[in-house]
């Protein structure tokens, strides 16, 4: 009977190990979707010198102030995007959730221009940014990833609680939290985007995932890692 109870206790302590196993691979292998927040674009109105101030009495979506910025400012509601006219004749688009948002806020921003007999065109469409975040169900062993990748990683606790993963080419930048929140930002399409992020996640983050250590606070990690590792204030305390 003794024997007995021993194997039924040997095989159900297997079983949650084997249970726990299971679930520590189930989240690592749960890739988070990466939604799109923000896409910036700009493109040239085909006019180099334009008077803001002449403009903006014309069309009346247009807001120029120039003792606070010198650019005249577009706000669209669909979609829900805002435009930057520059005296210079460029146009920055901000607020689009994909390329083809951008674009269509662009041609929106002429069309505005063109019936308040602005003679203006499109060209030089080009994005220049694509920002994206997403949230992962683990925390990040931030210190961990920052030993192992050094050289492409920034990490100052006391003066921002995330992490800069810089990628060299192209210049794609990953902004990780303890949380398990992350932004990427620095793609130039919806395409680019999508595929490093995958490859970061599937190379580089799912090895980092905290399993073990279910603490999430920012502040509260940095002060246990503190703790544990010297710091700048034990080589002051030694020299005086």
């Amino acid at each position: 009977m003794e024997g007995s109870s021993q194997t039924k206790d040997t095989t159900s302590r297997e079983k949650q190990k084997n249970t726990q196993r299971e679930k520590q691979i189930g989240v690592q292998s749960v890739k988070p979707v990466l939604t799109i927040q923000n896409v910036v674009s700009t493109f040239f109105l085909g006019r180099k010198k334009l008077n803001l101030k002449q403009i903006c009495s014309r069309a009346r979506y247009l807001e120029f102030n120039p003792h606070k910025f010198a650019a005249a400012t577009v706000r669209l509601k669909r979609p829900r995007c805002t435009a930057l006219i520059f005296g210079s004749g460029n146009m920055v688009c901000t607020g689009g959730k994909c390329e083809s948002d951008s674009r269509f806020a662009c041609r929106q921003c002429v069309n505005i221009l063109q019936r308040s007999g602005l003679k203006v065109g499109f060209s030089n469409f080009k994005i220049q940014n694509i920002v994206g975040s997403t949230a992962l169900s683990e925390p990040i062993d931030l210190i961990k990833l920052q030993k192992d990748f050094g050289p492409y990683v920034s990490y100052e606790p006391e003066l921002f609680p995330g992490l800069i993963f810089r990628l060299r080419k192209p210049k794609i930048v990953f902004l990780l939290f303890r949380s398990g929140r992350l932004v990427v930002t620095g793609a130039k399409t919806e395409k680019q985007i999508h595929k490093y992020w995958n490859g970061f996640f599937e190379v580089v983050l799912k090895k980092y995932m905290d399993t073990e250590n279910s603490l999430r606070c920012s502040s509260e990690y940095r002060i246990n890692n503190n703790n544990k590792d010297y710091n700048t204030n034990f080589f002051y305390e030694a020299l005086s």
